[in-house]
Parts: C-alpha cells; sequence; structure tokens
C-alpha cells in the first residue's frame, strides 16, 4: 500500500507519517511540500491514497481535485485542512474527494478515516454528519448551503481570504490578479450569498458555522 502526502508543514507532515505507519505499518509514504512537486510523484508513481492539504503552495482550491483524477483516476483523495470543515468539507466531496478531516481532529478520527477510505467508502465527520442529519427540512438552511456550494472554486477562495480579514489589494497580490478581478469575484460571492458588504458577509459565514 503506497501513500502520497502534500503536506507543506514539517511537524504535520511528521504527524500524519506517524499515524499511517500506526495503522497501515507495511505501507509506504512519499511527500511533497508543494503541490506541482505532488503531481510530478502522481506521474511516476501509482499511489493507493493521497492525503492532501488545501492551503499548500502551488495548489488551486478545487480545481487540485480534477486535476490529481486526471493523472490517476481511482486514487483515494483524503482532504486533511484547517479550512472550516462546516464550510468546506461537502464542497470538496462534491467536487469529487473521497474523505474532509480536519486538522483539529483526534488521531482515533484519523485513523477511521484511512479506514473508511481504503473500504472505498466516503468519510466526513459526525459533526458534519449530525449537521446534515439536523437539518433535513430546513430550507433556510438548505438555501444557505446550496449559496455557498454555487461559489466556484476561486470564490471559494476569495470569500476566505475575505473571511480572515484580507483587503480587495492585499487579496490580488496573494492570488496575482488584478485588484479589478478581486473586486469582480467579491460582486459575484456577494450577490450569489445575498449580502451587500464584508459584515453581512461574515454575519452568513458564522450562521454556517454554527448550523
Amino acid at each position: 500500500m503506497k501513500f502520497l502526502i502534500i503536506e507543506d508543514h514539517p511537524v504535520i507532515l511528521l504527524g500524519i507519517k506517524k499515524l499511517i505507519d500506526e495503522s497501515y505499518p507495511a505501507a509506504t509514504s512519499s511527500n511533497s511540500c508543494n503541490f506541482p512537486d505532488g503531481l510530478n510523484l502522481l506521474k511516476n508513481q501509482a499511489f493507493d491514497l493521497l492525503i492532501l492539504d488545501l492551503n499548500i503552495p502551488g495548489g488551486k482550491d478545487m480545481e487540485m481535485i480534477s486535476v490529481i483524477r486526471q493523472i490517476q483516476k481511482d486514487i483515494l483523495i483524503l482532504i486533511y485542512s484547517g479550512f472550516d470543515e462546516k464550510i468546506y468539507a461537502l464542497p470538496y466531496i462534491k467536487a469529487g474527494a473521497d474523505g474532509y478531516l480536519s486538522k483539529k481532529t483526534t488521531s482515533e478520527e484519523f485513523h477511521e478515516a484511512l479506514m473508511t477510505l481504503m473500504k472505498h467508502e466516503k468519510y466526513v465527520s459526525q459533526d458534519i454528519k449530525n449537521e446534515m442529519l439536523n437539518n433535513i427540512g430546513n430550507q433556510d438552511f438548505a438555501k444557505l448551503k446550496g449559496a455557498f456550494n454555487a461559489l466556484s472554486p476561486r470564490e471559494m477562495t476569495v470569500m476566505q481570504l475575505m473571511s480572515e480579514g484580507k483587503w480587495t489589494k492585499e487579496i490580488a497580490i496573494m492570488l496575482n490578479v488584478k485588484e479589478n478581478t478581486i473586486s469582480t469575484f467579491k460582486r459575484k460571492i456577494f450577490d450569489k450569498l445575498e449580502v451587500s458588504n464584508p459584515i453581512e458577509l461574515s454575519k452568513k459565514v458564522s450562521l454556517l458555522k454554527n448550523f
């Protein structure tokens, strides 16, 4: 069994390798600290499972999933991220990932996620499952969730940076695009989420987190 880990934090990487060794002692693992190098590994070796950080140098948001699938169609993909799972888990599962795991999770949950994926089943945390069950039939929640799911990968990134308090100019520099491009993304985000300013956006993001 072969694992690939795309993670740029050395301490977290060591922790992941330790957890893999505990679950699958005979497994081998390779790693990359950025997305382009990870793709090169995928092009040259076959892997059973990929553990992918979202905030990775050279990463492309949800587009990373389709790029990975183009190289190795059947590889299992576990997103292991510090991004809020209540906002990002379901969109990434919808985009083609097999599981989503928060970096705040326990080692037991990490082992459970690995075993679930290796059985070719989808994995999300119990909190996300409960959220889905508790809000069945809740039209307001469904509408809000649908609005977030309608955001494009780049819009999701811009929204995340905005929710972190980044200004338009800062976001433009970080994403290496023009400021008016970010302004266009902001307008689309505001339209889809039916808000008119960053304060209202933050309230809706908080509302979604609290469901």
